[in-house]
């Protein structure tokens, strides 16, 4: 039963990932951001002098192997693919974790397959930024939290090796993830060392790691929740630091240890930046770009973790709990493990689960980011009447001080950096659960209690599997009813209906009207699918703030460079945008003049560049157009090929799925007709049908309207070209035209 559960488990995740994956495209598009600054380093550009980027090299060597060595194509496809690869195989990973930290043999699988399922929905969290460096720095952790579990007299050096490997690369993707695990990872080597002689300097010296939030955040504690984040979180950090003081254990560190955990780090260090360097990068640009510049970033862009009083709360009274039971006797030490720890250590585990469980799109629960720290210690306390083995201790230990000091990720963007930075918390929880099950089961408990654990075991795999499945069951129909893109490299993707027609309606116009395009909020995966080129190398975010004035202006220099750019505005993802302040923003304000609107998307062209006509939509048009018809739709056929026949066109409202008017409908108040510039009727009521290649040849389709609506187009109105058999051949949306005419 327990592999039937870990076999259904995996069948569950793999569609969920699939389609939900594939079903989501995030206006901010932090996955075009990534895929364009990897496709500058394999066009030989400079990463970091000439393409400012605040992530560090060994990421962009994983994608350089990736990319260019293994020639997988640089798409959105491939991107996403190699996404859910991340994903899965982190929940795997920790599933394994789980698997060889849980005391008892016989409820490993069923508690294998609870890690596995809470983490597939835990970091879904992945579908926001495909691609993103997080990914690959969420991976190593994961593979050292993994390391630590094989730990023994004879592997200890390679173990400790292998970590300080991983924690040198982490480093170099995401510098303040690197920094908090190498420190967590640091201190639990020292603190699984000696207990005696001159150890005991490092040993001491280590308490310096819980002053790492205030570190971190010394330029923001000034507001209640940065002081309330950095109190719960130094909090946690020192409990943990506290209980991994006692831990006792068979297989202990050595200095010769600790010396292969920095050679680790270093050699990490030497081959990423080695081949950075072999890139043409300067060490100055490298060290201005991937570490001087993300200090920047706390003072420049974030917004506030919500934490509430009670994980202060949680906190004080985890504090209390584990003074008492350090500096109490032995049977207040007893009391404590039979009685109480059993009720904290369920609680924690339905915190840590019921989170992971929880997680929605859209949503960052904060809960476990504040709470969660507080409680990692009591996975440093064995059952009552249970001798963990040496791998138990080292890679609790080790588990316990990654987790702790990495919720400081969420600063000072509480994004996506909730979910990642709680993972691990989320399998000491299920070590927690464990802990409980195992006591329920041990031979002092009486056939009642081994009953309980027993049912407990199947009745959270059952909560789980029903969780993963509704979310898969959810996200796959999802998938079915969205709409491909017709572009390349995008072939996977199913939006819902208004994005797809949006995005579609931004292909359209950039590859029929442009010889490149610039976003100020990015849209960078556009480059991949009209085939453009940005106009220089500084690659464009969702915060204008780290782009200083200096690459601004270069910026203005290498647009200005293209006849025919176009502009895709937007006011802003996460607000108004500095329009006054920033060069940029005000060149594109004073020479481009808007042409259309589609949502909050404006098109923009040079105010010298003359007529132009929006491309994969209808626009309404003048009167005189279609004759004596009071309203008119402008057609304007996309670039791209469509092959079919069309026998009517109708005029719908795609938020309510109501017709407006039809070209083969005998009713009419749905009466319309399709004619060309020259006032020739092409669709009609009774005409016959006109092949698609035909229409494209017509110059100045109008779409008119004898008898107009009286309640208008509605709120999504869109123009669909229909075959002989009423199927759809194309959905164009209709947009706002603004001055299409020369300034």
């Amino acid at each position: 039963m327990a592999v039937l559960a870990l076999v259904a488990a995996a069948a569950a995740a793999l569609p969920y990932a699939y389609t939900f994956m594939f079903s989501q495209f995030v206006p901010y598009d932090d996955e075009g951001y990534f895929t364009v600054t990897v496709q500058h380093l394999l066009d030989g550009h400079r990463l970091y002098d000439d393409v400012p980027v605040p992530y560090g090299p060994f990421f962009y060597l994983s994608r350089w192997l990736i990319y260019g060595t293994l020639r997988v194509p640089l798409v959105t496809d491939a991107v996403r693919l190699i996404t859910i690869g991340h994903w899965l195989l982190c929940a795997a990973l920790l599933a394994a974790v789980t698997y060889r930290l849980s005391h008892r043999r016989d409820g490993r699988l069923w508690l294998t397959t609870i890690t596995f399922a809470a983490m597939t929905l835990q970091l879904s969290t992945a579908v926001r930024e495909p691609g993103h460096p997080q990914e690959l720095a969420a991976l190593l952790i994961v593979a050292a939290c993994l390391f630590g579990t094989f730990v023994s007299a004879g592997q200890r050096g390679l173990v400790c090796g292998l970590l300080g490997a991983a924690a040198g690369a982490s480093l170099l993707v995401k510098i303040n993830v690197g920094v908090f695990f190498a420190a967590g990872t640091g201190v639990a080597l020292v603190l699984l060392g000696p207990t005696g002689g001159w150890w005991r300097v490092p040993r001491w010296g280590s308490i310096v790691v819980v002053a790492l939030p205030f570190v971190l955040m010394r330029q923001s504690v000034g507001q209640l929740w940065a002081a309330e984040f950095c109190a719960v979180a130094t909090l946690g950090i020192a409990l943990v630091w506290i209980a991994a003081c006692r831990v006792e254990v068979d297989v202990r560190c050595t200095a010769r240890d600790l010396c292969l955990f920095l050679i680790g780090i270093l050699c990490a260090t030497v081959v990423s930046v080695g081949f950075i360097l072999w890139h043409g990068t300067s060490l100055r640009g490298l060290w201005n770009s991937a570490v001087l510049r993300p200090m920047q970033v706390p003072s420049q862009f974030g917004w506030p973790v919500r934490i509430g009083g009670y994980a202060v709360l949680c906190g004080a009274v985890s504090a209390a709990l584990l003074l008492l039971y350090e500096t109490g006797g032995e049977r207040i030490r007893a009391r404590l493990a039979s009685r109480v720890l059993p009720l904290c250590k369920l609680g924690a585990a339905a915190l840590a689960i019921g989170e992971a469980l929880a997680e929605r799109w859209g949503s960052t629960p904060a809960t476990l980011l504040t709470c969660g720290p507080a409680v990692l210690w009591l996975a440093l306390v064995p059952p009552l009447g249970t001798r963990w083995s040496s791998r138990e201790v080292f890679g609790r230990t080790l588990l316990c001080l990654i987790a702790a000091p990495q919720v400081l990720m969420a600063y000072p963007v509480p994004g996506s950096q909730v979910l990642f930075g709680t993972m691990a918390i989320v399998v000491i929880g299920v070590l927690l659960l464990s802990d409980v099950l195992a006591g329920l089961e041990s031979a002092r408990s009486s056939q009642w209690g081994r009953g309980v654990g027993r049912v407990g075991y199947l009745a959270c795999v059952a909560t789980v599997l029903a969780s993963l499945s509704l979310h898969a069951k959810a996200s796959v129909s999802a998938y079915a009813q969205g709409r491909p893109l017709d572009a390349d490299g995008c072939r996977l993707l199913r939006l819902p209906l208004q994005d797809a027609l949006l995005y579609q309606w931004l292909v359209d116009n950039v590859e029929g009207s442009s010889d490149t395009f610039v976003s100020p909020i990015g849209l960078n995966s556009l480059y991949a699918w009209t085939h453009r080129k940005p106009a220089g190398p500084v690659v464009i975010d969702d915060s204008w703030k780290l782009i200083d004035a200096t690459e601004q202006r270069a910026m203005i220099e290498a647009h200005h460079a293209y006849p025919n750019l176009v502009v895709i505005d937007h006011p802003g993802v996460f607000g108004p945008m500095p329009r006054g302040s920033a060069p940029f923003l005000i060149y594109i304000d004073r020479v481009f003049r808007p042409v259309a609107r589609f949502g909050p998307y404006v098109l923009k062209i040079r105010n010298d560049r003359k007529e132009f006509a929006p491309s994969g939509c209808a626009y309404p048009g003048s009167a005189e157009a279609g004759g004596s018809a009071a309203l008119v739709l402008r057609l304007g056929l996309p670039p791209r090929a469509i092959a079919g026949r069309v026998a009517s066109v109708t005029v719908v409202d795609l938020y309510r799925d109501g017709l407006i008017a039809d070209t083969a409908s005998g009713d009419a108040r749905l009466q319309a007709s399709l004619h060309n510039g020259a006032g020739e009727t092409l669709l009609a009521r009774g005409a016959a049908a006109v092949d698609m290649d035909v229409l494209r040849r017509q110059e100045g389709l109008v779409l008119t309207f004898p008898n107009p609506p009286a309640g208008g187009l509605g709120a999504l109105p869109a123009v669909c070209l229909m075959d002989g058999d009423r199927r759809r051949l194309l959905t164009l949306p209709v947009v706002q035209a603004l001055a299409l005419g020369a300034r």
